[in-house]
């Protein structure tokens, strides 16, 4: 009876929230906006994955049981979802498995981690035939056996995800990664005249003067920030060539992305960096103000302190630069870059083993982002692991039961606002 209500109230806060976040903070054209919902209208994951700040919009107008006092939030990733952890290098040489995105990174609740991870397996597993209750009660029974061992004292600051702790399709992944290295050059870049350049591919575009000289210009500000033990003479980071990188994912739509070739060690030891627009978390648009200064902080300094704190022997590349009114970060592009996808899950024990990594992943980002965090900005000066285990209490399976019951409610609410969004693009369409 209240269906055709609800949509049409639905449909006014979709499209107010939408035209909001994408014409007055991205700042998209047209055609970037319709690139976006065209990739959103695929299925409820696409839309869910690209509507985060809709997802915000509707959490933090209500209370969450369990949370922790609002004085002592967590380090959260900000976008948690199924495709958000991947396989990738590290400063040691290893090829991890962990989070891969950290643009989202910001104060917040743990919660929003926890259940936005939760409805994106529902979705997931439902678009690839596969039951996700087991697998969302092993990710969250796996994190918070995970988080109570750093709560009582283990030290979460070395953990590291690799072929010798994994198993199944991560395990397998991992395997596939290691063969990559050689094939990144060879597939990006070919000698010309003995000079190592970009390809011609469909999705890199040649720069204009203006930019590359912009960019030539700003890249001793960039070589300053990177860790002082990372840092190498300023040789190492010459520019070689540049391109743009076209064909972001959903939720990168607009921002500006590029691949920079520096010399590196010289010879056949080129290196290729990827340096990427920053934008405000969405998550610091709806959440409250924990720390003054994390809102004015440079938002490419604040993506790559997210990595830092929440991964061990991270990228030595990282840093971060500004070009005219626009931030960026850098880092390398990894020759392992790889993750997950539904072709990859092969049956349901398949997905469960995958969530059970995915948990543990996420208690130790959790865990290290804190206190315990390496780098010479704390970002919290509590343990956020004790503060979670303490909010949640003697009950486990409450809290797991209360995860499902969110999840389930939100995967509803997502399933009709996909719908309401379709015809929602359809009245953009024609107007």
């Amino acid at each position: 009876m209240f269906r055709p209500v609800y949509e049409e109230i639905r449909q006014m806060t979709i499209a107010k929230v939408l035209d909001f976040y994408d014409h007055e903070i991205r700042q998209l054209n047209e055609q970037a906006r319709q690139e976006k919902y065209d990739k959103m209208s695929l299925s409820p994951f696409r839309f869910f994955r690209g509507s985060s700040h809709l997802f915000y919009y509707d959490v933090t107008r209500i209370p969450l049981g369990f949370d922790t006092p609002r004085d002592k939030p967590t380090w959260i990733q900000g976008d948690l979802h199924f495709e958000n952890f991947g396989v990738h290098g590290n400063a040691k040489g290893e090829i991890i498995y962990d989070i891969n995105d950290f643009d989202e990174g910001y104060l917040g609740s743990y919660l929003y981690d926890l259940i936005r991870m939760a409805v994106s397996v529902r979705l997931f597993a439902e678009e690839a035939g596969y039951d996700p209750t087991p697998a969302i009660r092993n990710y969250v029974l796996e994190y918070l056996h995970d988080l109570k061992k750093y709560a009582l004292g283990k030290d979460p600051s070395d953990v590291c995800f690799t072929r010798d702790n994994t198993k199944g399709p991560i395990k397998k992944l991992i395997k596939k990664a290691e063969k990559k290295r050689e094939e990144l050059m060879g597939e990006r870049t070919e000698l010309v005249d003995g000079v190592r350049r970009f390809c011609t591919l469909p999705d890199m575009a040649a720069v204009d003067d203006p930019t590359r000289i912009a960019i030539e210009s700003a890249w001793s500000s960039y070589i300053e920030t990177i860790d002082a033990e990372d840092r190498r003479d300023e040789a190492f980071y010459t520019i070689k060539d540049i391109v743009r990188k076209l064909d972001s994912g959903t939720a990168s739509i607009g921002l500006e992305r590029y691949y920079i070739l520096i010399e590196g060690e010289g010879g056949e030891e080129d290196l290729i960096l990827e340096m990427k627009q920053a934008q405000t978390s969405v998550p610091s648009l709806f959440l409250p103000v924990h720390r003054p200064e994390a809102e004015t902080v440079h938002q490419g300094r604040r993506i790559i302190t997210s990595q830092k704190a929440m991964q061990a022997h991270e990228d030595p590349y990282l840093g971060y630069l500004t070009i005219g009114q626009k931030e960026y970060y850098v880092r390398e592009r990894s020759p392992y870059k790889k993750k997950l996808k539904a072709k990859h899950i092969k049956s349901q024990d398949d997905l469960e083993n995958v969530l059970c990594i995915q948990g543990q992943i996420t208690a130790k980002i959790h865990a290290r982002a804190d206190q315990d965090a390496g780098i010479t900005e704390k970002i919290l000066t509590h343990h956020a692991d004790v503060e979670i285990i303490q909010a949640i209490g003697v009950s486990d399976t409450a809290f797991l039961e209360q995860i499902e019951r969110w999840s389930e409610a939100y995967v509803t609410r997502t399933k009709l606002d996909y719908q309401v969004f379709l015809e929602w693009v359809k009245t953009r369409k024609t107007n």
